[in-house]
């Protein structure tokens, strides 16, 4: 099984729950929904070499990172490009190519970016499924964040 199309929808439904939850939460700035969307165990890196593990640090982190004003002035050009990659049938790659624009730099300006990540997604117990690691780079050379 290679192709997303070939899951049961009951596992293709649990996936766009969390991913949309994800989407959602970063275009709302609001953190606390993103428990919802890690493992207990997760990996996170970003552009800029910061590493977290587990949903409670990844959280913690993007709580600080949706308070940044740089952060917070870059908007969504439209919604992300994203495909898949049916793993086995309890892992599934997505990848995502998301265009923001206005986002603040330190020491002022802005910058529009692409940020592309990678994510991989794990099927629960319970049938839900969570993202288990996740990676982002962006197409830039400007400092954004500076904690």
């Amino acid at each position: 099984m290679t192709d997303f199309a070939d899951l049961p929808p009951h596992d293709q439904q649990a996936i766009g729950k969390t991913l949309l939850t994800m989407l959602k939460g970063f275009g709302d700035r609001e953190a606390e929904a993103l428990h919802a969307v890690y493992s207990d165990d997760a990996d996170w890196v970003n552009a800029f070499g910061t590493v977290k593990r587990g949903s409670k640090e990844i959280v913690d982190y993007l709580r600080g990172l949706f308070a940044d004003d740089n952060f917070k002035r870059g908007e969504p050009e439209g919604p992300p490009e994203t495909s898949f990659r049916v793993l086995t049938p309890e892992v599934v790659l997505a990848s995502a190519h998301l265009r923001i624009k206005g986002q603040g730099v330190v020491g002022g300006g802005t910058l529009d970016r692409d940020n592309f990540s990678l994510r991989a997604l794990q099927r629960q117990p319970d049938g839900s499924w969570l993202i288990v690691s996740e990676m982002f780079q962006d197409a830039n050379t400007e400092t954004t964040y500076a904690h």
